[in-house]
């Protein structure tokens, strides 16, 4: 439960991925963190210092503390469940960064942990945080789409060899990234996808590695069937050169089209670049996000065990598009179309 003050306690496991979200916590007023974990005592007292926390490098240390609410995991894919499922015994709610895991088993396995020890799990997915994607998803749940006809998702970003290598080289390995360029980076527009879109019924997917020396794919695209008879298009890639700003990992291209029976609008990089509405030249309404990011939300969730939201990623919705990756695995690898719900419990190690 909270502190006397009323505010949660975080900590986070992961400096790579986390160390963000370690500056997102501090400003929000109804958090507090707590400590940071991470695997050298260098980068962990470095961040401790910079942060005004305690640091740790063995994450049962932060387990067992009592101001402890939520830990945020935020390591490689393959490793969430052991830590995850401890997490959960520890009595603390569980934050993952995205994917929740890479097989379906151990997805479930954090599932039935967290349900065991009455902890909340969700998975943070930023993208639907932003305030455009947000006004995209509203508008066509309030219907100004009608009926959907056709959905394009594409995360196209360049990630140098040098990416890969880093970090003990545990990117892009079928072993602990679970796949590549689908996996680990489109699966954010998986999820956009399934959030605008509604649940698939079919995919025909091709995937490939052109650029990089690495075990799994840096290029993947992917038909979807829907159930209400519209159809979407996935493009990911690691390899694709381009102008955008380089960040700590690389340069990032990000664009979702949706069009409907009565309207279509385009998202580029998060800006609304493209909206026709058939009946109207009225600008895609203004909605405001119901929480600025996924700490807000989950706080809110603590909080409130009926509280809802559609940018909070719970752990149905967060398994889904681990299962929409796989599946996508599954058809490059046969060749074959594949059927939804999809059922495989392990990851491929070849295409």
């Amino acid at each position: 439960m909270p502190s006397k003050d009323g505010k949660v306690g975080f900590g986070i496991i992961g400096l790579n991925y986390g160390a963000a979200r370690c500056r997102m916590i501090q400003q929000l007023p109804d958090a507090r963190l707590v400590a940071v974990v991470a695997r050298t005592p260098e980068k962990a007292k470095q961040a401790a210092i910079t942060l005004g926390v305690d640091w740790y490098t063995d994450y049962r240390e932060l387990l067992s503390r009592d101001d402890v609410d939520v830990v945020g995991i935020y390591i490689p894919s393959g490793r969430h469940e052991e830590i995850a499922i401890e997490t959960a015994r520890a009595g603390k709610h569980v934050l993952l960064t995205k994917p929740m895991e890479i097989t379906l088993e151990r997805c479930d396995a954090i599932i039935r942990a967290c349900q065991a020890a009455k902890v909340k799990l969700a998975t943070e997915f930023i993208f639907r945080y932003r305030p455009c994607n947000y006004r995209l998803y509203h508008s066509i749940k309030e219907g100004k789409f009608g009926r959907m006809i056709l959905g394009e998702f594409a995360f196209k970003c360049f990630r140098s060899q040098a990416y890969y290598e880093s970090d003990a080289g545990w990117r892009g390995t079928w072993a602990v990234d679970g796949g590549g360029a689908i996996m680990n980076q489109t699966i954010h527009m998986v999820d956009q996808m399934l959030w605008m879109m509604g649940n698939p019924l079919t995919v025909v997917a091709h995937c490939g590695t052109f650029a990089h020396r690495i075990e799994a794919e840096d290029t993947g695209v992917a038909l979807f069937t829907f159930e209400g008879g519209a159809f979407g298009i996935l493009v990911g890639t690691t390899a694709f050169l381009n102008d955008r700003p380089v960040g700590a990992y690389g340069s990032d291209t990000r664009r979702i089209e949706i069009g409907g029976q009565s309207a279509s609008a385009t998202i580029q990089e998060d800006k609304l670049v493209m909206w026709k509405a058939e009946s109207s030249d009225a600008p895609l309404p203004e909605v405001p996000s119901p929480a600025a990011n996924v700490f807000e939300d989950y706080i809110r969730w603590i909080r409130d065990d009926g509280y809802v939201s559609p940018t909070l990623v719970k752990p149905d919705q967060s398994r889904k598009a681990v299962e929409l990756v796989l599946a996508i695995y599954e058809s490059a690898r046969t060749g074959k179309s594949v059927r939804f719900p999809f059922s495989a419990k392990k990851v491929p190690d070849t295409f």
